[in-house]
């Protein structure tokens, strides 16, 4: 049993994942400690109540994910959020579970308030993955589930005396999910490359040959940007020092690389082109594949060896072509509702954040206005001086508003900045999206190729096999007619 998690913000875009329907199968909310049947506002109300300690991560939000082999019953599930909740001291917190099934597969997500309202004052939330750990122990050996060695609580350290350290990052594993090969089996490929190039530039013509574009990272290394947009390190896929990297990278030109951004630009833009559009089918229309009419029936077994592949029937290929064409509109639609989710919780998170920067300069700019006003006797000095002295008074004036302006202008470079990194963020959101939605249409269309072809085959297999049949039915009548042929004449009656 495996438990993660920490603490964090963004009520909204946390309630809209748990709330996805499209990547899983099955959404249930079995727990809601609130006063309103709205995740997205409790947690929004659970977030703003962190405020008044001072906080910014009044949320804590963790998932439960046993092993596939073990089916959890709801005691068991309500059993594990107990323990949980007891190991890391949030216990008497409201609360939120989630239960989400994908691929037939079970876990929870649990979101606590971590604002204590009699004390107001935050849940501690330090040493919280010896806590994960403790607790996943405990219900282990409570469900009899199989132990999963970790790094913290669960780790005997006199059989493991070295940190444990995972040979794959989440990262890595998406990685590997868009690219279609295993961290392992990519590094091989990379590793078989490099052994049969003796120089940096036939690497890169090797690399570059196999898929992937060659670009200069943000420091001075090598990245590789994979067909399906990934970037890698050079050095750690091909399991080198960086300076041995650069060693064996020396005859390249560094500085005429493209950017990693404009690396993953050109894949994009080689994948459209190697691409058909979104909703074509790659195949010839039905009307192709079926015979002129007067022209069936004159198909010969020599023009069908010739073919190289045994063809459907009409009716056959028209029926794959309307359930293929009904499939495809259902991923297409999927996927326009998919990326407008996504487009709908990052307008969210923008705003939120723009909002916040907001609120915060309106408090500097409210604090610069306080932190000038001087009262009492202090003031009245302040004013005695300026009319004994009205140059100082001036300067003073003058270096106030000179502050001023700074202080608006530096605002406004703030503000531009934020609009800016919101926009990328954006963009590489979106372009990673659409990117898993290619890949997810390629497998699609490499499916719908492989049933045509076994439809075919067995279309084929059936007519060998009825051809058969009815061989075998003429053979056991001329057997039969000369078997009555060959008998005696019947005597005649005395």
């Amino acid at each position: 049993m495996i438990i993660k998690g920490g603490s964090r913000a963004g009520p909204r875009q946390l309630a809209a994942h748990l709330q996805r329907t499209d990547t899983n199968e099955r959404m249930e909310v079995l727990e809601l400690h609130s006063g309103i049947d709205d995740l997205a506002a409790t947690f929004r109300d659970w977030q703003t109540l962190s405020e008044g300690t001072r906080g910014k991560k009044g949320l804590y939000h963790v998932n439960i994910d046993p092993d596939a082999r073990y089916d959890m019953t709801p005691q068991q599930w309500a059993r594990a959020v107990e323990v949980l909740e007891q190991e890391l001291g949030l216990d008497g917190q409201p609360r939120a579970v989630v239960l989400h099934e994908k691929k037939g597969r079970q876990h929870i997500h649990i979101v606590w308030c971590r604002t204590d309202l009699e004390t107001m004052t935050m849940r501690s939330d330090s040493n919280n993955y010896l806590a994960h750990e403790r607790a996943s122990l405990k219900l282990e050996r409570e469900f009899g589930h199989e132990h999963v060695p970790g790094k913290h609580a669960k780790r005997d350290r006199a059989k493991q005396p070295e940190f444990p350290r995972a040979d794959v990052s989440h990262a890595e594993h998406q990685q590997a999910e868009r690219s279609g090969l295993s961290t392992q089996e990519r590094r091989a490929q990379l590793a078989a490359l490099k052994s049969s190039c003796d120089s940096g530039m036939a690497f890169k013509a090797a690399v570059e040959e196999t898929g992937y574009v060659l670009a200069r990272g943000d420091s001075k290394d090598f990245v590789l940007v994979g067909p399906e947009g990934s970037v890698y390190s050079l050095s750690r896929e091909l399991k080198m020092k960086a300076g041995e990297a650069r060693a064996f990278m020396a005859d390249v030109d560094r500085d005429a690389l493209p950017t990693a951004s404009d690396a993953k630009a050109q894949q994009r833009d080689r994948q459209k082109d190697a691409e058909p559009p979104a909703f074509e089918m790659q195949r010839p229309p039905v009307e192709d594949l079926a015979p002129e009419p007067e022209t069936q029936g004159e198909i010969t077994d020599a023009q069908e060896q010739d073919s190289g592949a045994p063809e459907l029937a009409p009716a056959v290929a028209a029926a794959l072509a309307a359930r293929e064409q009904a499939e495809a509109e259902k991923l297409a639609k999927w996927h326009h509702a998919e990326l407008r989710q996504l487009r709908h919780v990052l307008v969210l998170e923008a705003r939120e954040k723009i909002d916040g920067l907001r609120r915060q300069q309106q408090a500097e700019r409210e604090r610069f206005i306080r932190d000038g006003k001087l009262s009492g006797i202090e003031g009245y000095i302040e004013a005695l001086q300026n009319r004994l002295n009205p140059g100082r008074g001036a300067e003073k004036r003058l270096e106030r508003e000179t502050a001023w302006k700074h202080l608006h202008k530096r605002q406004a470079i703030e503000r531009a900045d934020l609009r800016t990194l919101l926009r990328q963020d954006r963009a590489e959101h979106i372009a990673e999206l659409k990117e898993r939605h290619e890949q997810q249409r390629r497998d699609q269309q490499a499916g719908f190729a492989r049933e045509r072809i076994r439809y075919a085959e067995d279309s084929a297999r059936a007519a060998r096999l009825l051809a058969q049949v009815e061989e075998d039915r003429r053979e056991a009548e001329r057997r039969r007619q000369e078997g009555r042929a060959a008998e005696p004449p019947p005597r005649p009656a005395k």
